[in-house]
């Protein structure tokens, strides 16, 4: 599933408005509340590099991990950019693959709902597992259930703005629980508009299957929270972020 290509060009200028530092502290945060002091992380699913830039300046050992080879190109050229030297590996975490294990893993901003089934989760699981050193720390986050279903599924959204509009629109599958998503973005080049079209496809998962797949593969305090807060999630929450620490080992 080719996903991310031309998007990759413009997804830092849509994406402007979000505060990446906020959700950086945030990780600091979580890791003060269990207690792990990283030294090496590993940033699933790590798109254009922001959380992970972020995270190199606050003095970690950073790799980033991405599927899509044109946002690792804009990762790197904003790392080059800013003087740093932060591999970024062109992997798909359902089989991810290092050098040695690490102190903790990100993945941040809806990358977990890009892996389709519970089979795949496991897959993931398994690898982060298996690649984060014992008392290793995950965090990860995902867009809720409801906000898949309810919020964005089967709804269109238009922006229109000078240099860059689009019409999002969106189908949820309850079966599947899949929400397609059919974007048509227009870029100003010169005097002209170019179009480009994507497909991208995001699984809702209920919090208490992540649960479930994170203890299923050796994962222990499970911690499932607000978005910037140690409580509970809201009923509709729209973004749910999950803390989880390397347990037993599985077979």
């Amino acid at each position: 599933m080719g996903i991310y290509n031309n998007f990759a060009y413009i997804y830092d200028a849509l994406m402007q408005d979000v505060n990446y530092h906020k959700w950086v502290d945030y990780i600091e945060l979580l890791f003060r509340h269990y207690r792990v002091r990283p030294r090496q992380i590993v940033d699933l699913a790590c798109g254009t590099g922001n959380i992970t830039i972020i995270l190199k300046e606050r003095g970690y050992d950073v790799i980033g991990i991405d599927r899509s080879e044109d946002m690792l190109f804009v990762a790197r050229e904003k790392a080059r950019s800013r003087g740093m030297d932060i591999p970024f590996i062109f992997q798909d975490m359902r089989y991810i693959s290092l050098h040695r294990p690490v102190d903790a893993m990100t993945c941040i901003c809806d990358g977990i709902n890009y892996i389709p089934s519970e089979e795949e989760l496991d897959l993931v699981f398994k690898g982060v597992y298996r690649y984060l050193k014992a008392g290793g720390i995950f965090v990860f986050d995902i867009s809720s259930y409801y906000k898949l279903s309810s919020i964005l599924g089967n709804n269109t959204f238009v922006r229109t703005d000078e240099d860059i509009s689009y019409i999002w629109q969106n189908y949820f599958d309850k079966r599947s629980q899949l929400c397609e998503m059919e974007l048509s973005f227009f870029v100003k080049e010169g005097e002209y508009y170019r179009r480009f079209d994507e497909i991208h496809w995001q699984r809702a998962y209920r919090t208490e299957e992540i649960v479930e797949h994170l203890e299923k593969n050796g994962f222990e305090d499970v911690g499932v929270y607000q978005p910037f807060t140690l409580k509970p999630p809201k009923k509709k929450a729209e973004r749910i972020f999950f803390a989880a620490k390397k347990g037993k080992i599985v077979s």
